[in-house]
């Protein structure tokens, strides 16, 4: 049989960009993980129809396998990124594995829908950054059923943020939470990275948040990134509050997501002059569960602070943040049901852990997308209510 003469560095490359181990290629391909390994060293080389068979397992183009190096690609959505209106970091290799990730996870859910007949949802893309502000928060208050005073019937800011998610998830938008890549925890996702991102379209909406990031902060992003979606804009995003974003869209959607969280009627209302500007903005944080960043950028936006006071207040929060992140204690684990909705989407997880029971996907691949052993999956499906 005549050999393929792929490079082992680029299949190697490959697999990872496909999320794949070994293991679950060797099932795919009905090959042994020891020849895989051997091709990926370089000691032996698959046959012209294996190497057409690993190009289709790890959807990338045949004609990839035979570069000398793995190709340098362009990121699946746009870089919106901007640190002190600053270029952003180089992309890593985690995070560009978690973009992977997300892309087929959001694939796979809009084949789901779109199998189901699902009609598209109006409210992706119906506005774009010209638009009056007013207009498209009232159309995300009115499509999530959120009312101006939501923040006010959440306890905290745990119970926030999954009230918000749950409205958006109603809506038919997936929101994925994680600090690491899938469940490995060696594989950390930083926020001096990125906060969040978009993945923008009217059959499978995504949105995923950095909960590496303090709890206020990801609430923020995340009305940052439903702005996004309802500009019909993907995109990665820093959400910088020390300066004006640079970016248009950045811009446009840090301005959304202060009104929804923070109305300028409410907070004006609030505003107490008799007390000083530390304390109203130390109040009005707590009270919509934000964090004191967003309340500074708020009321000097809004004219309550100089820009002199919002600079001195944001570098002073700023100081007791990093010293109260290098002594905070490290959380627990957690119930791994619970953990697992979060970090896949309660309306995914629905999704591929009914379609593994009906048949319609196999146990394997239903554990390559939740990233949980086969074995789980059942178990998983109970926690859900679907059996």
């Amino acid at each position: 049989m005549t050999q393929a003469l792929i490079t082992p560095s680029v299949l190697e490359w490959a697999r990872n960009r496909a999320f794949m181990t070994i293991d679950a290629l060797s099932d795919k391909l009905s090959v042994k993980t020891e020849k895989i390994a051997m091709w990926e060293k370089g000691d032996a080389k698959p046959t012209f129809k294996q190497a057409q068979n690993v190009a289709k397992a790890l959807q990338v183009p045949f004609g990839y396998l035979f570069l000398t190096q793995p190709p340098e690609e362009a990121l699946l959505i746009p870089d919106l990124r901007t640190i002190r209106d600053s270029a952003p970091q180089e992309i890593s290799a985690t995070f560009r594995e978690l973009l992977y990730e997300m892309d087929r996870k959001q694939q796979w859910y809009k084949e789901y829908v779109l199998e189901s007949g699902e009609l598209p949802l109006d409210f992706i893309g119906k506005f774009n950054i010209n638009t009056n502000s007013e207009e498209v928060i009232a159309d995300i208050r009115n499509t999530l059923n959120w009312s101006s005073g939501f923040a006010s019937s959440a306890n905290v800011k745990d119970e926030y943020i999954k009230e918000i998610s749950l409205k958006a998830e109603a809506a038919g938008i997936l929101i994925m939470r994680n600090s690491v890549l899938a469940n490995n925890t060696h594989k950390h996702l930083y926020v001096s990275e990125f906060r969040g991102f978009a993945i923008s379209d009217k059959y499978a909406p995504l949105i995923f948040i950095n909960t590496a990031d303090a709890k206020s902060a990801q609430i923020f992003t995340l009305a940052h990134e439903l702005a996004h979606l309802w500009i019909g804009e993907s995109g990665i995003s820093s959400v910088d509050l020390h300066e004006s974003e640079g970016n248009r869209i950045e811009k446009f959607c840090n301005k959304i997501a202060a009104e929804l969280l923070m109305p300028e009627r409410e907070f004006a209302t609030r505003w107490d002059a008799s007390k000083s500007n530390e304390n109203n903005c130390d109040y009005l944080a707590t009270r919509f569960h934000v964090s004191i960043f967003a309340t500074l950028r708020r009321a000097f936006d809004l004219n309550y602070i100089s820009r002199e006071v919002f600079y001195t207040l944001f570098a002073e929060a700023q100081r007791k943040f990093e010293e109260y992140q290098s002594t905070k204690p490290v959380s627990g684990g957690g119930d791994f049901f619970r953990t697992l909705k979060v970090r896949n989407s309660g309306i995914f997880s629905q999704a591929v852990v009914t379609s593994a029971l009906e048949g319609k996907l196999l146990y394997r691949d239903a554990s390559a997308l939740l990233n949980i052993k086969a074995s789980k999956i059942n178990d998983y499906a109970y926690k859900l209510g679907i059996r």
